[in-house]
C-alpha cells in the first residue's frame, strides 16, 4: 500500500517537503488553513512569494484538517511556532484514531508563553502519539530542497523506530538524512540558531565584515551550546546538522528570512517595518523573546540573545548593541568538555 501523509502547512517549507514527498511517489495531502488561499493553491500550484516551486498536481491541497489528517501513515507538522499549537489542538478535537500515525515536526521554535519545544506542545495536544514524535531539522532551505540541491539534514526522536521510519520518508538521491536521539538538542539547535541569523543580518545591515559574522557564529555556538545543555540536550548534537549546520547556512546564506530581517534591522528600519517587508515569518524573531526568558529562568548569561533582544524588543540602537558586546568585560575562552562526537 502507499504511505500515506498530511502536511500542516503550505509555506514554503511545507509546500516544499509535500512537493518532494508526492515526487518519490507518495499519497500527499497539503493543509493550508486559510480556505480562500487553499483555493488559490489549488488553481495556482505557486506560491506568490516563493516562486521556485510548482506543487505537483498529485497534491491535493485542502482547509479541511480532517481530510489532511484521517488515516494517514505521517502527519508532518509545518505551521510556524506560534500557531502551533492551535493547529493541533483543532486536531485533537477531531478524535481521529491517531494509533498508527507519525508525527514529524518540521517547525523550528520555542512557544512564548510556555517555552517548550515544538515537540512538547505537540506531545500535550495529542498524547496518543507522544510516543511517535520526530523532528526534523538542519540545514535545509526550502529554494535549494526544491531545486534538488544536495542537502543533508537529521531526524530526532526518543523512538528510535519512529526516526528510523522518517528517516526512509524524506531520504532521496539529493535529501539525505541521518537519525538521531537527542530531540531535544536537535530542537533547541534548530530554534535557537535563528536569533544568531538575525544578528548576523544586523551585521550585513550595518555593513561589518567578515571577521565579525566569524565571530557571531562562534560566540553564538557557544550561547546555544549552554542553554541546549542545560534544558538536556547533548553538546554533541550543538555540533552536528540542527546546531553548528544550521547555524552556518542561517547566517551567511541570500536564502535566510531571519538574515534578511536583522539586515533591515540594521539598516535602521524598526521590527514592524521589516516584518512586514519580509512578508514570511521570520521565526526567530519569536525565538528572541523565548531564548531570554530561557535564560533569565536557568539563569544562564547569553549576551549576544540578550542584545538581539534589545534590539527587537526595546529599541535600542543595533551600532550600541555592537559596541556593548565588544566592550564586556574581557575573561579567558574557556573550554567545552564535549565527551565523546561521532563522526
Amino acid at each position: 500500500m502507499t504511505t500515506t501523509i498530511g502536511v500542516l502547512g503550505a509555506g514554503s517549507w511545507g509546500a516544499s517537503l509535500a512537493s518532494l514527498l508526492s515526487q518519490k511517489g507518495l499519497d500527499v495531502t497539503l493543509w493550508e488553513y486559510n480556505p480562500d488561499q487553499a483555493k488559490q493553491l489549488v488553481a495556482w500550484r505557486s506560491l506568490k512569494f516563493f516562486p521556485h516551486l510548482v506543487i505537483p498536481k498529485e497534491i491535493t491541497i485542502t482547509s479541511d484538517l480532517r481530510e489532511t489528517c484521517e488515516n494517514k501513515d505521517f502527519i508532518v507538522v509545518v505551521v510556524p511556532s506560534h500557531v502551533l499549537r492551535n493547529a493541533v489542538h483543532e486536531l485533537s478535537l477531531l478524535s481521529l484514531d491517531l494509533s498508527r500515525t507519525t508525527v514529524v515536526t518540521a517547525t523550528k521554535g520555542i512557544e512564548n508563553t510556555s517555552l517548550k519545544r515544538m515537540s512538547e506542545v505537540i506531545a500535550e495536544e495529542l498524547p496518543q502519539v507522544s510516543g511517535r514524535i520526530v523532528a526534523l531539522s538542519g540545514p535545509t532551505h526550502a529554494e535549494e530542497v526544491i531545486q534538488r540541491i544536495p542537502t543533508v539534514a537529521t531526524v530526532a526522536s526518543l523512538n528510535q523506530q519512529a526516526a528510523l521510519d522518517a528517516q526512509q520518508l524524506f531520504l532521496t538521491g539529493f535529501f539525505r538524512i541521518y537519525t538521531n536521539t537527542d530531540i531535544i538538542g536537535v530542537e533547541i539547535g534548530g530554534a535557537i540558531k535563528n536569533i544568531f541569523s538575525i544578528a548576523a543580518g544586523i551585521c550585513d545591515g550595518l555593513g561589518l565584515g567578515d571577521n565579525t559574522k566569524a565571530a557571531l557564529v562562534t560566540r553564538g555556538l557557544r550561547e546555544m551550546v549552554s542553554l541546549g545543555v542545560k534544558m538536556g540536550g547533548q553538546p554533541s548534537t550543538f555540533f552536528g546538522l540542527a546546531g553548528l549546520g544550521d547555524l552556518v547556512v542561517t547566517a551567511f546564506s541570500q536564502h535566510s528570512r531571519n538574515r534578511a530581517l536583522g539586515e533591515k534591522v540594521g539598516k535602521g528600519k524598526s521590527l514592524p517595518d521589516s516584518e512586514k517587508e519580509l512578508i514570511m515569518v521570520a521565526e526567530g524573531v519569536k525565538t528572541t523573546k523565548s531564548a531570554y526568558e530561557l535564560g533569565r529562568k536557568y539563569g544562564i548569561e547569553l549576551p549576544i540573545v540578550e542584545q538581539v533582544y534589545e534590539v527587537l524588543y526595546n529599541g535600542k540602537a543595533p551600532q550600541n548593541a555592537v559596541e556593548e558586546l565588544m566592550m564586556r568585560e574581557t575573561k579567558p575562552e574557556a573550554k567545552l568538555n564535549l565527551g565523546e562526537l561521532i563522526i
